[in-house]
């Protein structure tokens, strides 16, 4: 019967990865404190919410994968994580309010553009540098094991509980990267008064940990 215990380090990692999750969750809870907004008087807070929203139930089921170490379906959390963050900054990246506007009525339209599309209208200056070049590789990556394909279906075929965890930490510190990062840029937007009611300190240190 195969073992499935994992060794004392990644045993503390897997804790450490749980505690981040955690914080994280706890983190933005405060920013749930907003007041009414509206998609056609506040559309960009509308925005914010429905992301943040989303947000904290992704976070729950990265901790989840996590706790199943379950290395294949870390790949679709990512994915959809990495494309929301991509849209996110996409969106507020806009040169004027008024493409700003735009772009965000274009996406309550449902006006959906290519992955490639969302990935080039980011302005170079509104993310880390060379942070296209290395994330759309590793986007990339995840997109193919998120297909039926031979690569995913190896996934778990030889691999003991150590070698897929070690898969596994990579990823979710990439998906715990990207949600502090939209939840920074809303802060740095001061929308729904995130710059206020979520501690920065924390937020930046737990992206940096």
């Amino acid at each position: 019967m195969k073992n499935n215990q994992l060794n004392k380090e990644n045993i503390a990692l897997k804790y450490s990865l749980q505690g981040k999750i955690t914080s994280f969750g706890e983190i933005i809870k405060p920013g749930f404190n907003f007041g009414t907004v509206t998609k056609s008087g506040t559309p960009k807070e509308y925005f914010a919410v429905a992301v943040l929203n989303k947000l904290y139930p992704l976070n729950i089921s990265t901790e989840n994968v996590l706790l199943a170490n379950d290395v294949f379906l870390a790949q679709y959390l990512y994915r959809y994580i990495y494309e929301l963050y991509t849209k996110v900054f996409y969106i507020f990246s806009g040169s004027s309010d008024e493409e700003i506007l735009s772009r965000l009525d274009n996406f309550f339209k449902n006006n959906d553009l290519k992955i490639t599309e969302y990935q080039d209208g980011i302005k170079n200056d509104f993310i880390p540098p060379k942070f296209k070049e290395r994330h759309k590789e590793k986007y990339k990556m995840m997109s193919r094991f998120a297909h039926p394909n031979i690569e995913s279906l190896n996934m778990h075929l030889g691999k003991n509980s150590d070698q897929q965890f070690g898969f596994l930490v990579p990823t979710i510190n990439l998906i715990l990267w990207h949600n502090v990062a939209i939840i920074k840029l809303f802060s740095d937007l001061k929308l729904l008064n995130l710059d206020k009611n979520i501690d920065q300190a924390k937020l930046v240190a737990l992206q940096n940990e």
